[in-house]
């Protein structure tokens, strides 16, 4: 909080022994505008105190609406991730087996057997259109 060393007390005493000059008018103005103040200082002060508090309790909130939106959603997550994985499998079975075939330097026939071979597995799939 702002520290305000005035004594408004002292001042408006002050104002008092001057009896009735244009400076003990100001004087004593100058005393209810630093009490003035100090109140509203001290109001803004509890004012962030509560509001401190209050987002403090929406973090909370927030960390637990997440936790529990997690908890709901994981199981579908992980399936999607699995099935994700399972669907990526065959393919790189097959980029495994086109790798080795390129790599080998094999011959034609070889090729040619493990290509059937891919198709009756169902790792590759010929359709022809007939129109």
């Amino acid at each position: 909080m702002i520290e305000l060393n005035t004594d408004t007390d002292f001042l408006i005493k002050l104002s008092d022994d001057m009896e009735g000059s244009e400076t003990a008018r100001d004087v004593r103005m100058a005393a209810h505008d630093i009490k003035n103040l100090r109140d509203y200082a001290e109001s803004l002060e509890r004012s962030i105190n509560q509001m401190s508090g209050q987002i403090n309790s929406i973090r909370t909130q927030r960390d637990e609406a997440a936790a529990a939106l997690l908890a709901i959603f994981r199981p579908e997550l992980e399936k999607m991730i699995d099935d994700a994985l399972e669907y990526c499998r065959p393919l790189e079975d097959l980029r495994d087996r086109v790798e080795r075939l390129e790599g080998d330097q094999t011959g034609y026939v070889e090729i040619r057997d493990t290509v059937r071979d891919m198709i009756r597995d169902g790792d590759i799939i010929v359709s022809i259109d007939h129109s």
